[in-house]
């Protein structure tokens, strides 16, 4: 048993003079002025906590396919999910959102609806709570109806909203406050894009959102959800076993589920034979009534916010040290986690005794248990920020975190985005101890694969947090800045939004100018890159001007390499003007330098890329000839991409030719 609270305990309130009588909470004594402003300056800074929005996270694992919620001790809420089903059934409705403050029940009456709600022959959960990326979203929701996902991750916003128009879906978003910045602003623009397109053009289908603020979006249809009504609140205490004034109590806190639970699984586990709500006064909270309804205490903070820092202390003062230092630990990891990640931060303990320990916190409802294939657990939102208050300082938990990460990161070749969520998670530990050179590292680590796999809005999120960190920091002489600049304009320009990629890959080039003074590197890239964008859209004479500068400054400086790069890149530029024998005499001159600098993948590049200038001219056996070498080489050197490349070149030069079972084939 912990040990009785005292007066000298800074996280105790309990005040002598008042007791609790046999029907209410009546009072014998009142704590005077001086003692009100102890307790308010001690609950101010986690109320503080639990009313802001904390930073978007960065992307991380979308739990998602259905609520995986206990709808075991319902009450009532008949109005408001009467007038979601009205809702539900309004044409001009599109987008529902459910507001309250955290532990009002937004998530539990959005699983009641998505459970019991018919005319919805298809349903999808998805809960953001932890940063998820709007592309694993949407792939998900696409897959789940039974869409085809589209290669381009730049189709994904608008493949959603088309399948959403076409049937009667139910999609239902827990936890959007997590995309959002603290002045309500989005996060992340593709969550932004979606909510806004969706709201323009709706359907059939219907979006609802639980939150515990409302972004800047219009068109929404709102129902701020309160506490339960007091019939309701007596009955979820009795169902629950407690006993004594429940209407008394329900009153004062406004019904507030999240907190009922609370006060009655701490007074079930520590009086089991008499879980009544006058031994509130024996656990820290004799002076409960009074201070839920003083204007000092209370001040612009909603009183269910107030208790719930009170009871909240209250149960952390009744656990054990093992139990408070593992509720604390694993505070630090974001998601659900099982015995063994929470082991590797709190070494010395063994997997059984926290396995046993992480159960009793359940019964105090500190953590909630997900059941699904192997027993993990997870806070509830409100109670994740509680602890992470009282953690404090995390920086040996979260380097416990990484530790623990590096030892399951799965080894490359990597085929889905699973594989890399170890890197992924170890990123955002590294970034939230301010370590963002070594972030960098580990993000750079599998960049390549999201570009490959076409994780695009992941990049911009990810290496936007980078960016906008060292911006704060001031640290512009930074090749790594250098590089989150150029690969966020990579980004954007896979994305097809071009001006966002030329503005970053401006701001890459002058970051190269600062940096590169003695072999012009990255200058040299950064104008390549800012040559690549104009050809995209159009500009094919300023294409031209920035790689030859490119050109000339490799040529300078002896990087064989970027000049490489840059002869391709003019041949293309001159390819898009449609002046062929141009663009293949410089196609000529990147393949000489590649064979030379040994260079196999820009040596089947160069192949491809005269390949393609043959076949626009008519000259189709000469273009077959540069294709199949190019397909040798991707062949040899194992790159798959670009050997898919070449195969349907392939086919599209015998298609030219009529030979179409030939092309068929390739």
């Amino acid at each position: 048993m912990a040990e009785e609270p005292s007066l000298s305990n800074s996280n105790n309130i309990e005040m002598k003079l008042t007791a609790y009588g046999d029907s209410k909470g009546t009072q014998v004594g009142q704590i005077n002025a001086a003692e009100v402003k102890i307790i308010v300056d001690r609950i101010e800074p986690v109320l503080e906590r639990l009313q802001q929005i904390s930073q978007p996270e960065s992307p991380g694992v979308l739990k998602a396919g259905n609520p995986n919620k206990s709808l075991a001790y319902w009450q009532g809420r008949k109005t408001e999910i009467a007038q979601i089903q009205q809702w539900l059934t309004d044409k001009n409705t599109f987008l529902i959102g459910i507001e309250g403050i955290g532990g009002t029940g937004k998530s539990m009456l959005a699983a009641k609806i998505y459970n019991e709600i018919e005319g919805f022959p298809k349903r999808f959960w998805a809960d953001v709570s932890y940063g998820a990326g709007f592309s694993d979203l949407a792939r998900q929701v696409l897959s789940e109806f039974g869409f085809r996902v589209p290669e381009e991750e730049a189709q994904l916003m608008q493949a959603l909203v088309k399948c959403l128009q076409s049937g009667q879906y139910l999609l239902i978003i827990d936890n959007l406050e997590s995309l959002l910045q603290p002045d309500r602003q989005w996060g992340s623009q593709f969550y932004s894009d979606f909510f806004n397109a969706w709201v323009e053009y709706g359907g059939n289908s219907k979006v609802i959102v639980t939150t515990r603020e409302r972004p800047e979006l219009p068109k929404f249809t709102w129902l701020p959800l309160k506490g339960l009504q007091v019939p309701e609140g007596i009955a979820l205490l009795t169902e629950l076993g407690i006993r004594g004034d429940l209407e008394d109590f329900v009153e004062l806190v406004d019904g507030h589920p999240l907190l009922l639970r609370l006060v009655a699984d701490l007074l079930k586990e520590e009086y089991p034979q008499d879980p009544d709500l006058r031994q509130l006064a024996d656990l820290g909270l004799r002076n409960l009534q009074q201070l839920l309804t003083d204007p000092k205490v209370i001040g612009q903070h909603r009183r269910p916010n107030v208790g719930m820092v009170l009871v909240l202390d209250a149960s952390f003062e009744r656990l054990s040290e093992l139990q408070k230092a593992l509720l604390l630990n694993i505070s630090v990891y974001r998601g659900a986690v099982d015995s063994t990640a929470a082991l590797a931060v709190l070494p010395g303990s063994s997997e059984t005794e926290i396995e046993g320990e992480l159960r009793n916190l359940i019964k105090r409802s500190l953590l909630l248990e997900k059941l699904n294939g192997k027993r993990r657990y997870e806070f509830q939102p409100v109670v994740l920020e509680y602890a992470r208050y009282k953690a404090g300082n995390q920086t040996e938990a979260h380097q416990q975190a990484i530790n623990y990460y590096l030892l399951n990161v799965k080894p490359a070749p990597w085929q889905t985005k699973e594989d890399i969520k170890e890197y992924l998670e170890i990123f955002y530990h590294k970034y939230q101890l301010e370590n963002y050179d070594s972030a960098f590292d580990i993000l750079n680590t599998c960049n390549d694969f999201l570009r490959l796999r076409g994780f695009y809005t992941e990049q911009v999120d990810l290496w936007g947090q980078l960016i906008a960190a060292w911006e704060k920091t001031g640290e512009r002489e930074n090749s790594k800045y250098w590089v989150a600049l150029t690969s966020l304009g990579h980004a954007y320009d896979y994305l097809g939004q071009y001006q966002q990629a030329i503005e970053f890959q401006q701001q890459s080039l002058e970051i190269a100018r600062e940096i590169g003074a003695h072999d012009r590197f990255e200058e040299a890239i950064s104008l390549g890159n800012l040559g690549l964008i104009y050809n995209s859209v159009g500009q094919y004479q300023q294409a031209v001007e920035f790689h030859q500068k490119a050109l000339e400054i490799a040529r300078k400086t002896g990087t064989p390499d970027v000049e490489a790069n840059s002869l391709g890149h003019l041949g293309l530029a001159y390819r898009s003007l449609g002046q062929y024998q141009q663009a293949i005499e410089f196609y000529q001159q990147q393949l000489k330098i590649t064979k030379e600098i040994g260079d196999r993948n820009g040596e089947g590049r160069s192949l491809g890329d005269l390949g393609n200038a043959y076949q626009f001219i008519g000259q189709y056996q000469q273009a077959i000839e540069f294709y199949q070498q190019q397909l040798k080489i991707t062949k040899e050197i194992g790159d798959r991409n670009d050997e898919g490349y070449s195969l349907g070149n392939l086919g599209n030069v015998y298609n030219s030719l009529g030979q179409y079972q030939r092309a068929i084939e390739f």
